[in-house]
């Protein structure tokens, strides 16, 4: 059994006691005892504020495990959402060392992921137009760049609505059952690219320090998870494994667009792997030039 390495936090000079979470781009806190809300670290995108608050919206109206968006507040300077609160830890806290209990928990996951695509997304952004512009500003030799790409061109955009992050760190474990935040990244788009993003953090997302997620059995664990997770979703949609396999070069290579994390190299070592497979590939190395580094 792998369990998370547990990890102690002193209190920082200013620390504020009523802070409930931090992500990368935000931090949590109570508003009240029933309530929440986010506000984004500055700097923050405007837009990803808004897409946030409509994709909340739109999923809570379809009667998703989704908290409630009250709407935009500003809280000492910084923009952020007014959320209700949902009470327990998130779903990868919660079960780290519990095996099996994860093991069904990420099977629920993939019931409420295709739960999503089930439904329409009007007014959201294009999930293939996002992806398109993470790869062209990736950190990516330009022949990987290039397959990217041309492998992208061949897939269909979609118009369900996609969430663009499922993960267990964005799955919030409840007495009710689990419920789905952080939406952002929502997007009207294609399901097969969204599993194919849960797969891609499953396997190479952050978990626990850097060094943790690159021990063997640590890796092997993961590559185990992702493969269920996608299998559990198969069961639940009848979505070929083809479909998904399609888009894991575009999505990969998207990724590397953010900010950088400890397991880029693993995963660049996967895109490369990905790529080869890909005839364009081939063909952007061979314009690059013989004997020149395509990056």
């Amino acid at each position: 059994m792998i369990c998370a390495p547990s990890l102690s936090f002193s209190c920082p000079l200013g620390f504020v006691p009523d802070r409930i979470g931090a992500g990368r781009s935000s931090e949590v806190f109570a508003e009240g005892p029933d309530r929440v809300v986010k506000l984004y670290r500055q700097p923050f995108e405007p837009q990803a504020v808004v897409n946030e608050l409509a994709a909340s919206r739109l999923a809570h109206g379809f009667g998703l495990p989704v908290p409630r968006a009250f709407g935009l507040v500003g809280r000492a300077g910084r923009t952020g959402i007014l959320f209700a609160r949902l009470d327990g830890p998130p779903m990868m806290v919660r079960y780290a060392c519990n095996p099996f209990g994860l093991l069904l928990a990420l099977r629920r996951m993939a019931r409420i992921q295709h739960a999503i695509h089930a439904c329409p997304a009007p007014g959201l952004p294009s999930q293939h137009g996002r992806l398109r512009h993470q790869i062209a500003g990736a950190r990516v030799p330009e022949p990987l760049r290039a397959a990217a790409l041309a492998a992208l061109d061949r897939l269909p955009a979609g118009d369900r609505l996609c969430h663009g992050d499922v993960h267990p760190g964005n799955v919030i474990a409840t007495s009710a059952g689990l419920h789905l935040i952080d939406w952002q990244k929502a997007a009207a788009g294609n399901p097969a690219a969204d599993v194919a993003r849960s797969e891609l953090m499953l396997r190479y997302g952050r978990f626990g320090p850097a060094w943790f997620s690159r021990l063997p059995p640590v890796r092997t664990a993961r590559r185990l998870i992702a493969a269920w997770y996608v299998a559990s979703y198969r069961a639940a949609s009848g979505l070929p494994q083809e479909a998904i396999a399609a888009w894991r070069l575009p999505v990969a290579v998207a990724r590397l667009f953010g900010q950088p994390a400890g397991t880029d190299a693993e995963l660049l070592a996967a895109i490369e792997a990905l790529a080869r497979q890909s005839p364009e590939f081939e063909k952007a190395i061979v314009f690059a030039g013989l004997g020149q580094n395509p990056g």
